[in-house]
């Protein structure tokens, strides 16, 4: 009897647990230790702060540029010493035409001259007539953007991707308990058969005697193992969540409660928005830029003066374009040096040709590769809005099954509650059995586990539909909270 009293104490304790856990850990707290202790998001925020300086490396690139050089510096020494050097300030500004300045000179000090010798002063100015260079620097800072962008999105889900792995490791250990309660359920009514037997006199060496022995035995294993089971998972999570496991039965740590959260609905987001599509539009986007970039024709032009030219004897003033036209290979050059102050007028002109006859069958298959790419592009988001529409239709179908269940399983509870509160009175006035009652009561505490199940599946539902879209508003919205705080700590 001592045997018997032991089972039913155990069972009806984990019972009266699962109602009344005392010192379960909090929901929030478990949550907040899990996401602190996840390496993954670690990485993901390392990724995201080297990104946003890689970006803006970028800008500072992009941006106004300003170059000083000493140019190579000769000493001669003896007698006769002199040092020669060369040198240059440069600045552009590429998003301006990819206009560019520059100054530079030939100095010479000589101890047998009592000055020093300028030549080859010069100041120039050059500008993108017809040129790509500020598309593809535009390029440039939008791919750098972008990269920016991914990463806070990554880290953005990578924070949604924790949490719904804490979620169903939650969902896994309710499921766990359910199945527990079960498990003691059926040691608990083979022990009363048991009992039966011994009422209506078998012999313990009988054979449904012994069966029902081994049954106990059986249950009792598979009650104990799943016990360990469970504490072993829920060391596991405690490990992840950074507490510390000190509970006499891994039950004890369940939350006592899940919260309810409101429905995301795959209808509150736009198509275009679904990251698949979202990524397919980019790339058509960027690619596009990309293909304009490659202009036909590209034309500089340059201006310039130089004080004491060599190869007129005299200062100049320095004109020069450059002309190219890609799709076959020819490249012209021109330039003219115009004296300012000489005896004479004899100006010095440069003209440069380079042709490549095999650019005009490099030009036609270019064309036709651009051609395929691009419909190979929209093929891609062809099939992004195809896998849009499957990826709908199946969280919609999900979320009406988790709606479904949990209309009918607090249906089903409300029932059991009352059922198990008639069977608590027909059980103290004798007309039922102990037996029939715990029934009742572990069926209401089934549906209870279930309910709670249900909460954390619609939780984890809610995280699997955010992660099919990208939510660029949730990081303004982050974005400007930040910027408010930080004004209001100013």
């Amino acid at each position: 009897m001592k045997r018997k009293r032991f089972i039913v104490g155990g069972f009806l304790a984990l019972i009266l647990g699962i109602c009344h856990i005392a010192a379960s850990e909090n929901l929030e707290t478990l949550l907040s230790g899990y996401l602190a202790n996840d390496l993954e998001l670690k990485k993901l925020t390392n990724q995201m702060q080297k990104t946003m300086l890689e970006n803006e490396l970028t800008d500072i690139s992009s941006g106004f540029s300003f170059k000083l050089s000493s140019g190579t510096i000769t000493f001669t020494t003896g007698d006769n010493w002199n040092i020669r050097f060369t040198p240059t300030a440069s600045f552009s500004i590429p998003n301006a035409k990819n206009l560019g300045i520059s100054v530079s000179s030939s100095v010479l000090f000589d101890s047998r001259d009592a000055t020093d010798t300028f030549s080859n002063s010069s100041i120039k100015v050059s500008m993108d007539i017809i040129s790509q260079k500020s598309k593809n620097q535009e390029i440039t800072t939008l791919k750098s953007q972008r990269k920016v962008l991914e990463a806070k999105r990554s880290l953005q889900n990578g924070f949604v991707t924790a949490e719904k792995e804490f979620y169903e490791s939650i969902k896994s250990l309710y499921e766990m308990a359910s199945k527990l309660l079960s498990l003691e359920k059926n040691l608990y009514d083979d022990q009363l058969s048991m009992d039966t037997l011994k009422a209506q006199g078998y012999a313990s060496n009988s054979t449904k005697y012994k069966t029902a022995q081994m049954k106990i035995l059986n249950d009792q294993y598979e009650v104990d193992s799943q016990k360990k089971s469970m504490e072993r998972e829920v060391k596991i999570l405690c490990a992840k969540c950074g507490v510390q496991y000190n509970y006499k039965d891994p039950i004890d740590f369940l939350p006592t409660d899940i919260p309810e959260v409101e429905t995301i609905s795959v209808d509150n987001f736009s198509p275009n928005d679904y990251t698949k599509v979202e990524s397919a539009n980019w790339t058509k986007y960027i690619n596009n830029l990309e293909r304009e970039s490659k202009g036909a024709i590209s034309l500089t032009a340059n201006a310039g003066f130089t004080f004491n030219n060599d190869r007129t004897s005299s200062s100049t003033i320095d004109l020069g374009s450059n002309f190219t036209w890609n799709d076959t290979g020819l490249v012209l050059s021109a330039g003219t040096n115009l004296p300012v102050g000489a005896d004479s007028f004899s100006p010095v002109f440069t003209l440069g040709v380079s042709f490549d006859p095999t650019a005009f069958k490099s030009a036609k298959i270019n064309s036709q590769i651009t051609e395929l790419e691009s419909t190979q592009e929209d093929i891609a988001i062809q099939n992004a809005t195809i896998a849009f529409g499957t990826s709908a239709t199946a969280q919609k179908t999900s979320l009406e099954n988790i709606l479904w269940e949990k209309s009918t399983c607090k249906e089903s509870y409300d029932m059991y509650t009352s059922l198990e509160a008639d069977m608590a009175r027909y059980y103290s006035q004798g007309y039922v059995t102990k037996s029939e009652y715990n029934n009742a009561s572990v069926n209401k505490e089934t549906y209870r586990i279930k309910i709670l199940i249900n909460k954390l599946k619609l939780i984890i539902y809610n995280n699997e539909t955010s992660l099919l879209f990208v939510r660029d508003n949730e990081l303004q919205n982050e974005n400007e909270s930040t910027e408010e705080s930080a004004n209001v700590q100013k």
